[in-house]
């Protein structure tokens, strides 16, 4: 390997935790800082893709994540008038290829105690607001005025509204844009969950989805506008109730054991694709680098893949060049995925009548299309640009 280096990590999410084990078992001196005071899951279940899948095999951790993981072999969307949409599977795309289903929890819980076994120093309840660079060192400041460094690189992955994406990119070089809609999250159970993420949507103003994440237990969304929420609360959970009854009975288990609004969790989604994803000794991993709505369930996975590949790339190169390798590695399929997401969110959850209209229409004629159904199977498999081969 390359000479140790002294690493900070902004963040402890999928792709931080993922790299703090990677670099700390490569020998490299690890510390991570967590602006929470613990270390916990944001939102109740994610897709595990094939390629994501792999790190986690690499890293020793695949088996025990999916002992306690639900799994998937399609995703099926239909209308409310019981019309199929879609239904793309996992199988066509390569032989034995699936997702899991997995509760965000199972996965912190893994990495926190194999990020603590490889010895990584984790100090929580560090929110970053300063960075401090020069050409040979670089130390970060957090609000409670505290310093920390200095380290030979800083990555930040803090997330989607990263305060490290924001000093790689002032004013609107981030083109970071907020969307209109989000979710509600929640979890219950079913009595026999299925093999497929299922979702139902009315027009393009509504969007609900069941995810199987094991051990019985399914993630419930709602989507809706931000600004619907109070609204949304101010009607009542038996109105709310009544709503989900009338797009997807099925799930109506998983509502009778939430119970109420305080068993639900809002998240809002942002989309950005920073034009500098590093300098010399600071750069940017998992949302931080490049934040979507979660509509192509590719989050976790991109965030494992930018993990895998920063790790390597510091193995195999000195800093100052595996920086820039390592963005120029991971560029075209973070781009692709986000263009693709920005391009189809729209269609799912918008005020447009005319493009849920359309979506009705085109979808089943381009599954339909053989070549065209494959390709779309390849990209929600995260196969599209080949980079699954290079694990």
């Amino acid at each position: 390997m390359t000479q140790p280096l002294r690493i900070g990590i902004c963040g402890f999410g999928v792709a931080g935790g993922a790299l703090a084990i990677l670099l700390a078992r490569a020998g490299h001196c690890v510390t991570l800082l967590e602006r929470a005071p613990k270390v916990g899951p944001v939102g109740a279940g994610f897709l595990l893709q094939p390629a994501g899948q792999q790190v986690l095999a690499q890293l020793g951790l695949l088996e025990g994540v999916v002992r306690r993981s639900a799994r998937i072999e399609r995703l099926e969307a239909f209308t409310e008038s019981g019309k199929q949409l879609t239904d793309l599977r996992y199988g066509n795309a390569g032989p034995d290829l699936c997702a899991y289903g997995v509760q965000r929890g199972v996965l912190f819980s893994t990495l926190y105690d194999a990020a603590i076994t490889a010895g990584v120093n984790v100090t929580l309840a560090a929110e970053i607001a300063g960075v401090d660079e020069t050409e040979t060192q670089v130390t970060v400041g957090d609000a409670a005025g505290r310093c920390f460094g200095p380290f030979d690189l800083v990555v930040g992955s803090d997330g989607s509204r990263s305060h490290l994406r924001g000093y790689l990119n002032p004013s609107s070089a981030d083109r970071r844009r907020e969307y209109t809609h989000g979710a509600l999250w929640g979890s219950g159970h079913l009595d026999s969950p299925h093999d497929a993420l299922h979702q139902v949507a009315r027009s393009a103003r509504q969007l609900l989805g069941l995810l199987p994440i094991g051990e019985g237990r399914v993630a419930f969304f709602w989507g809706l506008r931000r600004e619907g929420l109070d609204a949304l609360r101010a009607r009542g959970f038996d109105r709310f109730r009544d709503d989900v009854a009338a797009l997807c009975p099925r799930a109506l288990p998983v509502i009778d054991e939430l119970g109420g609004f305080d068993h639900l969790t809002f998240a809002g989604y942002l989309h950005a694709l920073p034009r500098r994803v590093h300098s010399r000794r600071v750069v940017l991993a998992g949302d931080a680098a490049h934040a979507m709505s979660p509509h192509l369930g590719q989050g976790a996975n991109l965030a494992l893949l930018d993990a895998e590949c920063l790790a390597r790339q510091l193995s195999q190169s000195p800093l100052l060049e595996a920086l820039p390798r390592y963005t120029a590695e991971r560029r075209s399929h973070s781009r692709y995925l986000s263009i693709l997401s920005q391009a189809l969110s729209p269609f799912f959850q918008s005020e447009s009548r005319l493009l849920g209209w359309g979506r009705d229409l085109g979808l089943p004629l381009l599954c339909a299309v053989p070549w065209m159904r494959r390709q779309m199977e390849l990209s929600v498999a995260g196969l599209k640009h080949g980079f699954f081969h290079r694990l």
